[in-house]
């Protein structure tokens, strides 16, 4: 053990040896990881964040209060808070002494190795009595309601437990019950229960004599649910009226942290110099379209997977996506210059296949990338691209809006609108493009991106689109144009 600012940290091995754990390290990676049958728990150096799974690949994430350090060979984690987490490895209690700096290892833990094992439902005079049937005492849980239509969610989350999945499974839904369903993770249950019921308020009641947690139900009176649809009806219509407004646009500064992307002519990174555009970019959204938010997928010099990039643009409710990177012929120098800007889709031409391969090529420094894009192979590419065939026709627009501004403001060469399968684009659910905004192998383009003036002109020139393309795409709306499904 070590103290550091008051924090008591342990070494992981030494416990694990002590504890008699499985271990597997792998200083490559900086990873060290504790196993058992049940469980597997994965630390990483130098990071807050613990990944707890159990056989089944079901994950959880618990966070430190400090990072894991590594030291002298070993890695090190905080004890006091490390605890919860090692209880899911050994079958006795385990708790820190912050007093005496000591661990301190119990009786084994309770007979059953579940602790919820049923659920039923009772029907009473003023609603209805769910029992979540438990063999040891759950203390920290909570509920929660949804409306959905005529229906209603019944949500059960249950912290630190364990559930006989097969024996909840049993129960046969009935009376207002529609579906029940039970989700095992490393850290916690979670019930759901569909009712064919609109439901006002749920009230938890502690169980007198037994361990079981019950749920008490209250209907809605019909003057409740008259109210409740005219809400919904209000909120629906709300909903559709403000759900195409174009009011979040995603930029994602291409490469970034062990990625370089391509390297200039007189060692220009590519990731310095589209981390530069794109935080330009976004000032001059926030100057000029104040009723538009913009979110990075990186504003540092950090490494984001590709597949992440996506995900960020989908979880803010992104409406338009735009990836920025620099182009590079396969030798330096090279006379190849100019930008152009790529839709999502198979590449027709042997250029475009080629940058995208260099531009998909980042993919391997992801761990477990084969198992994460295995299905972006050529044989059904096509049938991926089309799950985003909501949102090609306004691709298409943009694209096209953005490479006429572009060609107008810049002085190099405009190389068009062209197709090609970027991993980047995969995952984004809304209007995207990926502009290569000049050849970092080209001398006279490596210049001018490398200058915050030519930096501003490639960010103004996109904005300039944004700009067109949003006053374009808003009028369609209001003249009641075919606007596609979203």
């Amino acid at each position: 053990m070590f103290n550091r600012n008051g924090i008591v940290y342990g070494s992981l091995g030494d416990l694990a040896r002590a504890l008699r754990i499985d271990t597997y390290r792998d200083d490559e990676a900086q990873k060290f990881e504790l196993r058992t049958e049940a469980f597997s728990v994965k630390v990483s150096a130098n990071t807050m964040f613990v990944l707890i799974t159990d056989h089944n690949q079901n994950g959880d994430i618990y966070q430190l209060p400090v990072p894991v350090r590594v030291s002298a060979n070993s890695y090190y984690a905080p004890l006091e808070s490390f605890m919860p987490i090692l209880n899911y490895l050994v079958a006795e209690d385990v708790a820190f002494d912050r007093l005496k700096h000591r661990i301190l290892v119990g009786h084994r833990k309770i007979v059953s190795r579940f602790d919820v094992v049923g659920i039923d439902l009772e029907e009473k005079s003023n609603g209805y009595l769910v029992r979540i049937k438990c063999a040891n005492k759950v203390p920290d849980y909570e509920t929660w309601l949804k409306e959905d239509g005529d229906y209603t969610w019944l949500y059960v989350t249950l912290a630190n437990a364990r559930a006989d999945v097969a024996a909840i499974n049993r129960f046969r839904p009935s009376g207002i019950v529609r579906k029940v369903l039970v989700f095992q993770s490393p850290a916690s249950v979670q019930l759901t229960l569909k009712l064919r019921a609109q439901i006002n308020t749920q009230e938890p009641i502690v169980a007198q004599g037994s361990d079981d947690i019950l749920v008490a139900l209250h209907p809605a009176t019909e003057a409740q649910i008259a109210t409740r649809r005219v809400r919904d009806y209000e909120r629906s219509l709300e909903r559709e009226r403000s759900k195409w407004k174009l009011d979040v646009v995603v930029i994602d500064a291409g490469h970034g942290g062990e990625d370089p992307g391509t390297i200039g002519v007189t060692k220009t990174k590519e990731k310095d110099i589209t981390l530069a555009i794109a935080l330009k970019l976004g000032k001059l959204i926030q100057k000029n379209m104040k009723d538009v938010r913009v979110v990075y997928t990186r504003k540092t010099d950090q490494f984001i997977e590709l597949y992440r990039r996506g995900q960020i643009a989908n979880q803010v409710g992104g409406k338009l996506f735009i990836s920025i990177h620099c182009n590079a012929a396969p030798r330096k120098p090279h006379p190849a210059n100019g930008f152009e800007i790529y839709l999502l889709r198979p590449g027709k031409n042997e250029n475009a296949l080629r940058i995208a391969e260099r531009e998909n090529e980042v993919v391997k420094l992801e761990e477990d990338y084969e198992k994460r894009y295995q299905q972006l192979t050529e044989e059904n590419f096509i049938l991926l691209t089309m799950a985003q065939s909501a949102y090609v026709k306004y691709s298409e627009k943009f694209a096209d809006i953005l490479q006429q501004e572009m060609g107008k403001r810049l002085g190099i060469e405009n190389n068009g609108v062209k197709q090609a399968g970027f991993y980047v684009l995969v995952g984004a659910s809304m209007p995207n493009v990926l502009v290569e905004t000049a050849y970092l192998s080209n001398k006279h383009d490596e210049k001018f991106l490398k200058t915050p003036k030519g930096q501003q002109q490639i960010a103004e020139s996109i904005v300039g689109g944004i700009r067109r393309y949003k006053t374009e795409y808003e009028r369609s709306l209001q003249e009641g144009k075919e606007i596609g499904a979203r």
